[in-house]
């Protein structure tokens, strides 16, 4: 009778972990296939800023590809844990189409007992992505920046944007059309700043050459050169020119000490943390009370960025939780149900997250708090809709 019942309940220990199993097979290849689609939807946003940086600016495809590379990271930490959403809606959304839920529950098996596999692999997923958000995603956001920063010092041509204000040097200047590659420019008009706007200069067309030492020159055609007298506040003279050159010296600097600074998004954990710890010292040190209200906004912002690098990879455990009783509710599986499904769950998990964030970095709110809200917010959702299916 003792060895009956031993082998009843490795049998059934068996079969639930063949569920289990069944489960995480369904779920896999939909978590994988998400990944792709939905970093594929993010990227082509920074895919046509790079195709304009290959096509129309010039910049080399190696470094367009590398910038490619170092951009990927930052799609992927978001993209995973909605993939993990889609996966999930589509194991369940499966499962319960062809009744194998209702099948389970007439065989004692609750709807908790099914998550249990995926849960599982989502722990599995956060674990991954909890590592890649420390140690991964910082290095290259900061390289993708550096990137930025060696195009701007080699090609400050790529910087002027065409129908608006740029500031470049000690110029103010406005360009109505520009075409990278020749550097050829219409509609120029530039105000010295460095003379409090005294000098103002126009043309018609121009071209517009960089030098290595960080000079750029501008060479004006047809235009007229409008310049306040010293010491008349309503006279000024009129230079008409047939070709003028305006030369422009860069302030690298900046840029060159920008490469050695890490912002937020560029630390790790332990770097996050060790730069919490000298907030916090001089926090303790002070007296003065503005400088306290800084320092202490200064470390809400640095806990939102120690806080999101877990809190994200955790979403994928929250949706797999919250994925099974949705799926039971509508019954329906497939790609499209559940990424539409997944949309308006990740729309309004990303609006708390940012709305959060920002809230955090005014110091309104604990930052914590403001990274785990969302989580806490579907995870209570999901408790009660599972409740709800199982009674």
């Amino acid at each position: 009778m003792g060895k009956e019942r031993d082998n009843e309940n490795y049998e059934w220990r068996l079969m639930l972990k063949k569920i289990d199993f069944y489960i995480i097979k369904l779920q896999i290849l939909p978590f994988l296939g998400s990944i792709l689609v939905i970093t594929t939807v993010l990227l082509l946003d920074k895919i046509f800023e790079l195709m304009d940086l290959l096509i129309r600016k010039g910049v080399p495809i190696d470094i367009v590809l590398k910038l490619f590379i170092y951009a990927l990271p930052f799609i992927l930490s978001l993209s995973v844990p909605m993939a993990m959403l889609v996966g999930s809606l589509i194991a369940f959304g499966n499962i319960s189409q062809n009744f194998e839920i209702i099948a389970a529950k007439s065989c004692g098996i609750s709807l908790k007992r099914l998550l249990l596999g995926p849960i599982i692999f989502a722990i599995i997923v956060f674990s991954f992505m909890v590592w890649f958000n420390d140690k991964v995603l910082p290095e290259s956001n900061h390289r993708f920046k550096n990137l930025l920063i060696d195009i701007y010092i080699k090609r400050p041509i790529a910087q002027i944007k065409a129908g608006l204000f740029n500031e470049v040097g000690n110029y103010k200047l406005y360009i109505g059309n520009k075409e990278d590659r020749s550097g050829y420019i219409e509609d120029v008009r530039i105000y010295d700043i460095s003379d409090y706007g005294k000098t103002f200069i126009t043309a018609k067309y121009g071209y517009i050459k960089s030098l290595q030492d960080s000079v750029l020159i501008f060479d004006l055609r047809n235009g007229q050169i409008h310049q306040f007298l010293d010491g008349f506040v309503d006279k000024y003279r009129i230079v008409s020119f047939d070709n003028y050159q305006v030369i422009v010296k860069l302030d690298i600097s900046m840029q060159l000490r920008e490469r050695e600074f890490r912002g937020d998004r560029e630390m790790s954990i332990a770097q996050l943390l060790e730069e919490y710890k000298k907030k916090k010292e001089e926090y303790e040190k002070t007296n003065d009370s503005e400088l306290k209200k800084y320092q202490k906004k200064r470390m809400n912002q640095i806990m939102v960025e120690i806080h999101k690098k877990i809190s994200m990879p955790f979403a994928a455990i929250v949706f797999v939780i919250l994925s099974a009783p949705i799926s039971s509710m509508i019954k329906r599986g497939g790609f499209g149900p559940a990424l539409g499904i997944s949309f308006i769950i990740f729309t309004i998990y990303y609006i708390f997250l940012i709305g959060g964030e920002e809230l955090a970095k005014k110091n309104l709110i604990n930052g914590a708090l403001a990274m785990w809200f969302p989580n806490i917010f579907f995870f209570i959702i999901a408790l009660y809709l599972i409740k709800r299916e199982e009674y």
